[in-house]
């Protein structure tokens, strides 16, 4: 099959469309690579097929990054509905709306496609999806909704195609693969396989895949997450730190007794999901919330439900100890939800052999059941036998290393914290990290880098790029954005007022801000480095790093040794400029090249750093 094959028929669909927009205004970027700045005026239809026609020509003559990048990738974390929306009739708003009846201003798979040159020319290897399938109504957040409270794993969001395509949604998903593909750059798609929307197609089909409450609980408020004493949370957390499951406190007999057996029949009600008891009583599917620890204060996720991967009658309830620490009684006297399983094992096989994508990001992987996940892992890779796999968990654990290629990790949590960083450098030092994680100050859950501004993003970006791992970026890091997608971790009570659903890209239409301040020079030069050292080339294990001890404490330092010369990277990660003796690095720097720099040497031997400045020396130890 030629591997243009579906993006041909996007070409073509276009040429025989009936699309008669005339004025489209667009980001300068998307139609050349090097106007970084301002917008343009179109006509869609041509800025469609020259993108494509773009894509043709560079596939033809292109040099993949990846295989020079295969053990420290550059990831752009892209979500799709955000990335490329954009206000295309410049009224000065984000509408919700077709533009006369064929053009979507939030992103589509479309608009994806035409951005795959400006993402090739940012050097990205990878393209990782958050999830893409069509969205649940009932209790939808924000306007537009959230991408894990997806109605089923099989559809793909409407929104996502543009309406003057007369192509399905899965053709123009596999037009984006196949031109990601020809431009030498991955697929990995992240897949929710804990949780779905709370309207969930699937509850009508196949009822006894969740778990079901009286209708009367989950309509007088009386229905919560499950609360413990403070000498029960004591107790849980001891237990499940020492690893013993074994009687695991319940929660009350009051919740427990809000939960029933799956009812006879399911429909449809005012958009909610409806059953009836064999007696007449009516149940419904209950909403799902942050299970661990017990007493976290996250709010509740009310458009999404657990799937019920466990039948047991003692343990026929949503707590900690059926949906994520499981209780060993559950699992070794309960029985296996066999056809639910057999449906998870299946969605990911399901992408590979429709779509060819190369990855998935397991959603909450590290709560999933160890059997189900294996078997999930071992039926993906028979298709697939290189296919990459990465866990979203913030720990960097020795039991990932058997599973995952890669973990989101930690960093972001630390990255403004010099104490912390030097830990991290310390602990890469030392070889303590099982396996390669996201090497990123931001992820779609936090506050972003960009509220420190354009020079910490710089700084990242340069500190970041030369460590072990994955080099990660999230949409919208390159135009030093400052409003989160999602205010998941990290943020304060007054920042979750300040954020609303109504102001968040994961939930809403909200304008991706194209050709403002940006990074994007200093990205190149860093790339340019990172290709020309090949410092990346060693594998994660291999990779050898120093922590470099500075005199001021806001300072830090690491070496990144190879065999013929040593890469030195220094961060001011101070909003306020700083100075540091160099005493020990003075015979470096006499013998060094300056690679990259925002400092100035000074004639006492002491390097004053600009706030957020940095600076990388490459010494060469001997010649090649």
């Amino acid at each position: 099959m030629n591997q243009h094959n579906s993006l041909e028929l996007v070409y073509e669909n276009i040429i025989n469309s009936d699309l008669s927009v005339r004025e489209y205004w667009i980001p300068s970027i998307w139609i050349n690579t090097s106007e970084q700045l301002g917008i343009c005026k179109t006509e869609p239809r041509s800025f469609f097929l020259n993108s494509i026609e773009t894509i043709f020509n560079l596939s033809h003559n292109f040099e993949s990054n990846f295989n020079k990048t295969v053990h420290n990738p550059l990831v752009y974390n892209l979500f799709l509905r955000y990335t490329t929306t954009f206000d295309h009739n410049n009224d000065g708003q984000i509408s919700i709306e077709k533009l006369h009846g064929q053009l979507y201003e939030t992103g589509t798979l479309l608009k994806s496609i035409a951005i795959l040159p400006y993402l090739k020319s940012l050097g990205v290897d990878i393209i990782y999806l958050l999830p893409i399938n069509e969205i649940g109504v009932f209790c939808r957040k924000g306007l537009l909704g959230s991408p894990y409270a997806y109605k089923h794993p099989f559809n793909i969001d409407p929104r996502l195609g543009e309406p003057f395509l007369n192509l399905s949604l899965d053709e123009q998903f596999k037009a984006f693969v196949q031109a990601a593909h020809s431009l030498g750059m991955k697929i990995v798609l992240e897949f929710v396989l804990r949780t779905i929307s709370i309207d969930t197609d699937l509850a009508i089909e196949h009822p006894d895949w969740f778990y079901w409450i009286k209708e009367e609980n989950f309509l007088n408020g009386t229905y919560k997450k499950p609360s413990f004493s403070n000498e029960e949370l004591k107790i849980i957390k001891a237990k499940v730190d020492n690893n013993d499951f074994e009687d695991l406190i319940p929660p009350s007999e009051s919740y427990i007794t809000m939960f029933t057996n799956p009812p006879e029949k399911v429909f449809r009600e005012n958009l909610r999901i409806v059953g009836i008891m064999n007696n007449g009583e009516r149940v419904t599917i209950p909403f799902a919330f942050a299970d661990w620890p017990p007493d976290d204060t996250q709010p509740e996720w009310t458009d999404v439900t657990y799937f019920k991967y466990y039948v047991h009658p003692k343990y026929n309830y949503i707590s900690y100890n059926t949906v994520r620490k499981y209780s060993r009684e559950l699992i070794q006297e309960g029985s296996v939800n066999r056809e639910l399983w057999n449906f998870l094992e299946n969605v990911i096989p399901y992408y590979i052999k429709n779509f060819d994508i190369d990855g998935a990001m397991i959603d909450m992987g590290h709560a999933i059941p160890d059997a189900l996940l294996s078997s999930i892992i071992s039926k993906t890779k028979k298709i697939k036998n290189n296919f990459i796999f990465w866990e979203e968990n913030f720990q960097v654990s020795e039991k990932s290393r058997n599973i995952y290629d890669a973990t989101i990790g930690y960093m972001f949590f630390d990255m403004t914290n010099p104490v912390k960083l030097r830990t991290i450098i310390k602990r890469f030092e030392n070889r303590q990290y099982p396996l390669p994680f996201f090497l990123t100050a931001e992820n779609h859950n936090t506050p972003r880098s960009g509220r420190y501004g354009k020079e910490f993003n710089k700084l990242v970006y340069v500190f970041n790029s030369f460590l072990p791992g994955i080099r990660f970026l999230l949409s919208g890091f390159e135009w030093c954005h400052d409003l989160p997608y999602n205010t998941g971790l990290c943020f304060s009570s007054d920042e979750l007022t300040l954020f609303p659903t109504e102001k968040l890209p994961l939930f809403s239409p909200v304008d991706f801000k194209w050709g403002y301040e940006n990074i994007l020079q200093t990205i190149l030069e860093v790339n340019e480095i990172v290709h020309r050292l090949g410092t990346i080339s060693q594998p994660f294990d291999e990779a050898k790093i120093e922590c470099i001890e500075m005199t001021n404490e806001y300072i830090v330092g690491y070496k990144r040794l190879l065999s013929n010369f040593e890469l030195i990277v220094l961060g001011n990660f101070s909003q306020l400029e700083q100075k540091c003796s160099c005493e020990d690095l003075t015979s470096i720097l006499r013998r060094s090249e300056i690679l990259l720099g925002e400092f100035c040497l000074t004639n006492d031997d002491e390097i004053i750093f600009q706030p957020w400045g940095y600076l990388v020396l490459l010494n060469v130890l001997r010649s090649c």
